[in-house]
């Protein structure tokens, strides 16, 4: 899947610079959101988790080259946290962690596919009754190299590392607001080990 995503990406950013000419940097970026984003993530909680390292690295190089259309930067040019920013994209990593992270929020607002719902389980926080106790999910045991990087698992553990102010009830698109802000503050100190991307 990584393979043909990359593909799919490469070759429409190759059709984009040959009409670069044509475009301003605000038309760009609305382009690569149009035409390039969607095939980043199509269905990435499914796959991206048991990518090899390999393979994430060259999803990592592929986004890179998109911001440097983007930007109108040099081919060579370093990407800085900066760019990121600027662009308001998430790096590959992270933005399938706020991905995984929607996908729990869909199942406290009870809004997410049976099949979904089926996967996470409320912690039990009668012994200790508190806000943020109430907004736990049990993390499941896994041993095996499949189990650790599936839904099951990793909804728990990156959302169980929020802060329990992102966690509030709000709306979707406000939750994805707000921990998007939450990466790039963590980004810019350097704590991007926070949800092991």
């Amino acid at each position: 899947m990584a393979t043909y995503v990359i593909k799919k990406i490469s070759n429409k950013l190759k059709f984009l610079y040959r009409k670069q000419i044509f475009s301003s940097r605000i038309v760009r970026r609305m382009l690569c959101n149009a035409i390039i984003q969607p095939h980043f993530d199509y269905a990435y909680t499914s796959w991206y988790l048991n990518l090899s390292k390999k393979f994430k690295n060259k999803l990592q190089v592929t986004q890179n080259k998109c911001i440097r259309f983007c930007l109108q930067k040099h081919s060579r040019s370093h990407i800085e946290v900066e760019d990121f920013i600027e662009i308001n994209w998430l790096p590959v990593a992270i933005r399938a962690t706020q991905m995984i992270l929607c996908n729990v929020f869909h199942f406290f607002k009870k809004t997410c596919p049976i099949f979904i719902a089926k996967l996470f389980f409320l912690a039990d926080h009668n012994s200790r009754n508190t806000r943020s106790s109430s907004l736990r999910l049990i993390q499941p045991k896994r041993k095996t190299n499949a189990g650790l990087n599936s839904l099951s698992y990793a909804g728990p553990s990156y959302w169980n590392k929020l802060p329990f102010d992102l966690k509030i009830p709000m709306t979707l698109s406000s939750f994805k607001h707000s921990i998007k802000k939450h990466f790039f503050e963590q980004m810019k100190i350097g704590k991007d080990s926070l949800f092991s991307y």
